[in-house]
């Protein structure tokens, strides 16, 4: 019986250091992130890398291009068809 609890224990630590060292570090790392939204002056700055980039694409003269326009056409057009809307042309 002391031969069983001992295998066990092993094994629940094994089990453990194997979780911390591969699905651990992911959460830890999305931890982290998610902490630093919180962080009020590293929201401003998240906001304006956003607004930084929004400015950037809106001087852009086509935000897409020819075939990136296509497949999004395409894509919407099978959505409004499956939907049944009525969209006046």
């Amino acid at each position: 019986m002391r031969e069983y609890i001992l295998k066990i224990i092993i094994a629940v630590v094994a089990l453990y250091i194997l979780f911390q060292i591969t699905i651990g570090s992911i959460i830890n790392n999305y931890e982290t992130k998610i902490k630093s939204f919180s962080n009020h002056a590293q929201r401003e700055i998240i906001k304006q890398k956003l607004f930084k980039e929004m400015k950037k694409g809106s001087e852009k003269d086509q935000l897409l291009t020819n075939e990136e326009s296509l497949i999004i056409s395409n894509f919407l057009n099978k959505i409004i068809g499956e939907l049944d809307l009525k969209i006046s042309k």
